[in-house]
């Protein structure tokens, strides 16, 4: 059976490399939301505390640059934090699309 975290987190990847246009932010957001909430049902991690949201005064170009950072180095392994990490690239991604 596909890991679909790591299925829906590759399709966000691959989104954000063609194009970073306000549609292909959606669906790497839509993506990664789907890829978080597939960990926190599968394993079991629905209590786990959310991180800290990015700061409003960031720059488009760095939170972009930290949502595709973020999902080239996801740790598949280890559950827990490869939902910190995704909630990270998904906050990035919310972020960026509140400023447009």
């Amino acid at each position: 059976m596909a890991d679909k975290a790591r299925e829906l987190a590759a399709q966000a990847q691959n989104v954000l490399a063609a194009a970073a246009d306000q549609t292909s932010i959606w669906r790497a957001y839509v993506a990664v939301e789907y890829a978080i909430l597939d960990v926190k049902m599968r394993h079991g991690l629905e209590n786990e505390p959310a991180p800290a949201t990015p700061k409003r005064t960031a720059k488009a170009e760095d939170l972009l640059t930290a949502a595709k950072d973020g999902l080239s180095r996801l740790d598949h392994d280890d559950k827990k934090k490869l939902l910190y990490e995704l909630r990270q690239c998904r906050d990035a991604l919310k972020a960026l699309l509140a400023r447009a």
